[in-house]
């Protein structure tokens, strides 16, 4: 389990900056001042609705934001976010967000280490990416409680949903081990991002994130982890009403794993047009080990029996799952001693049957999560690796 520790300094004269939210003009940083690979071998991208592809990478004091009209071929010069330098905090499991609503404006979400390890902050653009708003504090208890793992949705009306893992209800935890928290969320409309802090639930797997997908109804749907009272650790489905409630968790895992420690190892989610969850987790439970995927066409109470993802001799993890009209694409990690190899799958009839598995990836140095994104007519596969910089393939 990951440990943290609160540094002894805080830096207060930040904060007050990040109580004006202007938009503030952002120095223009040369391509070769970046370094190569990103910052924990971890980036983010998103296609924005006209097609340009845009990328958010941290560097040890910044992150910068650049666009690519190629398809990931080539990029511009990229532009700074962030005005004041911050120790900027990212791990795989743990990585920066970016997303581009239909009004064109862009939206950063970045960790840095200030009076909590890894604390959220948000930023956007209104130009293009020519200038960012003064990064803003996501969590209401940012100076007391450890927040991180967030997750970024916007949904058809560009409304923004940041979710988050948050320490402030810990001890009420305590009675299912070590490591559980509490899932947060704030939502906002695109004129005056202010993000009020709200409850989801208790009973969190501190370490895995949390994946999120917008349903066909224009609400969130959230995949996370959780500490059972029985001690297991399954995941569960959760969504919002129109009337801003939360459904209660339905457990969609049956794999009885049982560990008193953290695993780092978040599902993935991905929902079709027609409304079917399609889903991919790790496990090493009692009744299974391995990545497994599943479906359920009414939010968990029935679900499709696992389908073994991978190569279990080879430790599959970390996977990934996108859904666009009728296809299905799940990637993942394999180490085999001596590489990493990312590889894919595919179905054409959501879900129903599947391709064989293909690499399309391989490394023996240091690298990220595969991440699959979509410009909504094809589906494209970011990885980074200290070997290979960041790859993108349209698959």
């Amino acid at each position: 389990m990951r440990q943290y520790q609160i540094p002894k300094t805080f830096l207060a004269f930040f904060l007050l900056l990040l109580l004006n939210a202007c938009q503030t003009q952002n120095p223009v940083a040369k391509a070769e001042s970046l370094p190569t690979p990103a910052l924990r071998s971890t980036v983010a991208v998103a296609f924005a609705p006209d097609g340009r592809l845009w990328r958010l990478t941290p560097t040890p004091e910044a992150v910068y934001v650049d666009y690519s009209d190629d398809e990931g071929r080539s990029f511009s010069a990229p532009r700074r976010v962030n005005p004041a330098a911050q120790k900027i905090s990212v791990w795989p499991e743990n990585p920066p967000a970016i997303a581009i609503g239909r009004n064109g404006r862009i939206h950063v979400l970045y960790y840095a280490d200030e009076a909590q390890r890894s604390t959220s902050f948000y930023s956007y653009s209104d130009d293009r990416g020519k200038t960012f708003s003064l990064p803003k504090l996501v969590s209401d208890h940012a100076d007391s409680a450890m927040h991180y793992m967030d997750r970024m949705l916007l949904d058809n009306e560009d409304k923004v949903y940041l979710f988050w893992h948050d320490r402030r209800h810990e001890l009420l935890d305590q009675k299912l081990g070590s490591g559980v928290l509490s899932l947060y969320y704030a939502v906002s409309d695109n004129q005056h991002p202010e993000f009020y802090n709200r409850f989801i639930s208790n009973g969190i797997c501190s370490c895995c994130r949390t994946a999120t997908a917008l349903a066909p109804n224009n609400m969130p749907v959230l995949l996370a982890r959780m500490v059972f009272p029985d001690g297991v650790r399954e995941h569960a489905l959760m969504r919002l009403d129109k009337n801003g409630k939360w459904s209660k968790p339905i457990r969609v895992t049956a794999d009885q794993w049982t560990i008193e420690a953290c695993p780092e190892h978040g599902p993935a989610l991905a929902i079709d047009q027609h409304g079917r969850t399609h889903m991919t987790w790790f496990t090493l439970g009692n009744v299974r080990q391995g990545i497994f995927y599943a479906q359920t066409d009414d939010f968990g109470a029935n679900v499709s029996e696992p389908m073994r993802v991978g190569n279990r001799e080879r430790l599959p993890g970390h996977p990934d799952i996108l859904a666009l009209k009728e296809r299905v694409i799940l990637t993942w990690k394999e180490f085999d001693g001596k590489q990493t190899s990312i590889h894919v799958q595919e179905s054409a009839d959501r879900g129903a049957n599947w391709s064989e598995p293909r690499t399309v990836f391989t490394t023996r140095g240091d690298n990220g999560h595969p991440a699959l994104i979509s410009n909504g007519q094809d589906i494209f596969l970011s990885w980074v690796s200290s070997e290979q910089g960041h790859q993108i393939v349209k698959l």
